[in-house]
């Protein structure tokens, strides 16, 4: 199902989230902050937070809409440290060609000009949420994404044994690389490189794609969105131990260890994504694949 709504409502209160705050990007994060508050509206920026910090992104309550300053993954990085804050995002590009950015440097203050007389559409992009859950039983904090949850050996480039149950029963049991647990949004990156399929970003699903998995028949599969995932990682060898690296779009990075168990689902809130151009998914693979 795709969720896009239409908006007449104007913006007058912007938060600006910068990749950094160092020259040229703190020029052009002040030259946008001077266009907003000349035009009638109040703008102030913040930087992403180190992710081993695991600081959180400070927004004015009073925000109606995030600009990301950097590429596809700052949008990404500000959808998880804004997530319950139900702030609609517009990415400003500044590196290569982005499916989550509408504007870019040449683009920003016609676009700007789109917010605040209210001509723009917003779609909301499901998330995944996971969380660890350790030998005596005890679960860990829930951490969302918006692309993807990659398990795959700590130890660097290593087969692993990785068995996945649906809703408590069993899938299946690989041997491969790791596995990505992706939303329809990510089904453009790791998932993509990894061969698994693309599928609009505004559908409600999660795909499961093994990395070089060892085995011929191994391959991805598209899921409900209801669905409860569990990955348990086994022992191929007594006398190596084995431990799994778990990230939340390529971020917040915790350890999984044979006995634990990684438990992924649909995140309960949305990301809600701002266009202002009439450009369709279909147009941007277009673009994406003639540019690669």
């Amino acid at each position: 199902m795709r969720h896009t709504s239409l908006w007449t409502k104007s913006m007058k209160h912007f938060f600006i989230v910068a990749r950094e705050d160092k020259d040229p990007t703190l020029t052009l994060i002040q030259s946008i902050v001077d266009y907003i508050g000349l035009h009638g509206g109040i703008c102030s920026y913040g930087v992403n937070p180190d992710d081993s910090l695991e600081e959180d992104l400070v927004v004015p309550p009073e925000t109606e809409c995030i600009l990301t300053l950097g590429g596809d993954g700052t949008v990404i990085r500000a959808a998880q440290n804004i997530f319950g804050k139900n702030i609609p995002i517009i990415g400003i590009n500044r590196g290569h060609l982005g499916y989550l950015c509408d504007l870019d440097e040449e683009s920003v203050f016609e676009g700007i000009d789109a917010l605040m007389s209210g001509d723009y559409s917003i779609e909301e992009r499901m998330m995944v949420t996971g969380h660890l859950i350790d030998a005596d039983g005890k679960v860990g904090k829930d951490i969302q994404a918006l692309n993807d949850i990659v398990v795959c050996s700590s130890a660097g480039l290593q087969v692993m044994h990785m068995t996945v149950y649906v809703n408590g029963q069993y899938l299946y049991a690989y041997n491969c690389d790791g596995i990505i647990f992706s939303t329809p949004t990510g089904s453009t990156a790791y998932n993509l490189s990894a061969n698994g399929p693309i599928v609009n970003p505004q559908t409600n699903l999660i795909l499961l794609t093994p990395i070089n998995p060892h085995t011929l028949n191994a391959r991805s599969i598209v899921l409900d969105p209801y669905d409860e995932l569990v990955l348990e990682i086994g022992v191929r060898r007594e006398d190596v131990p084995e431990e799994a690296e778990v990230s939340f779009d390529g971020n917040h990075k915790r350890l999984l260890r044979p006995g634990e168990k990684l438990v992924v689902h649909r995140a309960k809130e949305t990301t809600k994504m701002i266009h202002l151009k009439d450009i369709s998914f279909l147009d941007r693979i277009r673009r994406k694949l003639q540019a690669d």
